[in-house]
């Protein structure tokens, strides 16, 4: 099999004030928000992640947003019935696929990324968090604690509970936020392009054992 990864895109990183203050007016009319990023598919879980946020409103009562950022893919229906059973509708923003420069800014001015997939072969966007100095909440399951390891919230991805439970930790408690950047600004310097490729190809064998 063969495997081309170019590493993390160089428009990854930490932002101004300025350019998170209009990218989030752009996107969430200035609101805070957590994010997702990846293509949509029931892997990624976001049927769960959406219910874990509805659920995170409604006992924080926060004006928080939750943007996806990424192309529709197979399987919409489920996440489609989902939304349309919650009481936020207006808070769940859908941007679409996004050019490198928009989806970088929309990362970094993130207040966390909030990626739970079921399963996963690598994690790039944990990386990229990394890089724009957000703090992460993943699923503990695949290679996502081998990327993460102590720079992230780690939730079992099919307990709803526990997703919301990570976001609320995060807002109540900026100490924890500020830990887990500190965390992942040490932990993203063991991923070159060359470490990050080396990763991913160990991931790909074990997907074939």
């Amino acid at each position: 099999i063969d495997v081309v990864y170019n590493g993390i895109n160089s428009s990854f990183k930490l932002v101004s004030e300025i350019i998170k203050t209009n990218t989030k007016q752009r996107f969430t009319n200035g609101k805070n928000y957590f994010l997702f990023v990846g293509s949509l598919n029931p892997r990624k879980n976001i049927s769960r992640l959406v219910q874990a946020f509805a659920k995170f409103k409604n006992d924080s009562g926060s004006d928080f947003k939750l943007v996806i950022a990424g192309e529709r893919g197979w399987g919409q229906s489920e996440l489609c019935e989902t939304i349309g059973k919650l009481n936020c509708n207006d808070d769940i923003i859908f941007t679409g696929r996004l050019n490198d420069l928009d989806l970088a800014h929309v990362m970094a001015s993130a207040f966390a990324l909030t990626f739970v997939p079921y399963f996963e072969g690598f994690g790039i966007p944990l990386v990229e968090a990394m890089q724009c100095e957000i703090p992460i909440i993943t699923s503990n399951v695949t290679s996502l604690p081998e990327i993460a390891d102590d720079a992230a919230l780690f939730v079992n991805p099919y307990e709803v509970n526990e997703i919301k439970n990570a976001m609320l930790q995060l807002i109540n408690n900026p100490g924890l936020r500020s830990k887990l950047i500190e965390k992942g600004n040490q932990r993203k310097n063991n991923f070159s392009w060359d470490k990050s490729a080396d990763l991913l190809w160990k991931s790909v064998e074990k997907a074939l054992e």
